[in-house]
């Protein structure tokens, strides 16, 4: 009987493929954490931008925050565009920056439409 190993892994192989994969596991995790954070700041940024364009809350912004608004949602994305390489930490930093400034406009905002109505 002729048995061929040609094409099959060693043992000394598989060992080393694992021992990689475990390496590069955390590293992997790492950049899908980051890369998680990134597209959670971009979404929340374009979503912001969204609202303060939306035809029931435009008229309803003072305009002195509105312009606000703007300002901070425009300079996270002109940062997430010139930001690309950033590490998951600066990403969800500059996420609480724009949600502070949102969240302070949105409550206001809310709040006198909640008064009126």
């Amino acid at each position: 009987m002729i048995t061929s190993d040609k094409g099959r892994f060693s043992k000394k192989d598989i060992e080393r493929m694992v021992s990689e994969a475990e390496r590069y596991k955390a590293k992997d995790e790492a950049e899908a954490a980051r890369i998680q954070s990134k597209n959670a700041l971009k979404s929340y940024a374009y979503n912001l931008r969204n609202s303060i364009s939306d035809e029931k809350l435009a008229g309803k912004f003072d305009p002195a925050d509105k312009a606000k608004h703007e300002t901070a949602i425009n300079d996270a994305i002109g940062w997430l565009d010139s930001s690309q390489e950033a590490s998951k930490e600066e990403y969800d930093d500059k996420q609480k920056e724009l949600e502070l400034v949102a969240g302070q406009i949105m409550q206001k905002l809310y709040g006198a439409t909640n008064a009126a109505g």
